[in-house]
């Protein structure tokens, strides 16, 4: 994460801080989307003026974080940190879409996953008194036909994988 978090500060920090941003990423990028989030929220909950800090991603409007076929164990596995954590933490403060493979962790599908839970739940936050469309909600949704990996390496000359790998392209669309 150091390493990202340096390239994406100097990539960056040529806008101003009006600027908005959505992030988006595949499988493991998704694990540093959602660390980006939760960086944010820690720079503003403990009021960091980014002096001596080269993770200050607090001059950023991140607007929201869009994974595909996203895999978040590595917060486990390599830092044994809890990923349902990691995940609360950031879907408090941007809202976030996971489009999920039907051979992904039980725990990001929306039918039985905490990480799923905690980031619809995390729609009363992103939402309160706002009117929002469906397609804007904070969620993990499930592509249960598909395969890990069917957006950025499906086999797309397969109709049934064309269509899914299309269909949540458009949801990402739409949700930004």
């Amino acid at each position: 994460m150091e390493y990202t978090s340096e390239y994406l500060l100097q990539t960056f920090s040529i806008h101003s801080s009006n600027s908005n941003f959505g992030l988006i990423g595949f499988c493991w990028e998704v694990w540093a989307i959602t660390k980006a989030c939760v960086m944010l929220e820690c720079n503003e909950k403990h009021g960091n003026n980014g002096k001596n800090n080269k993770h200050n991603f607090s001059f950023w409007n991140i607007r929201c974080g869009v994974g595909f076929h996203p895999s978040l164990k590595l917060e486990d596995v390599a830092f044994n940190r809890n990923q349902v954590e990691m995940a609360k933490l950031a879907a408090g403060y941007v809202p976030l879409l996971y489009l999920v493979a039907g051979n992904d962790a039980e725990n990001i599908k929306p039918s039985e996953g905490e990480i799923a839970k905690v980031i619809s739940d995390s729609g009363n936050i992103h939402c309160e008194g706002q009117e929002t469309n469906r397609e804007q909600l904070p969620r993990c949704a499930e592509f249960p036909d598909m395969m890990h990996r069917w957006v950025s390496r499906g086999n797309t000359s397969l109709g049934e994988v064309k269509k899914g790998a299309e269909d949540a392209l458009m949801m990402a669309v739409e949700f930004f």
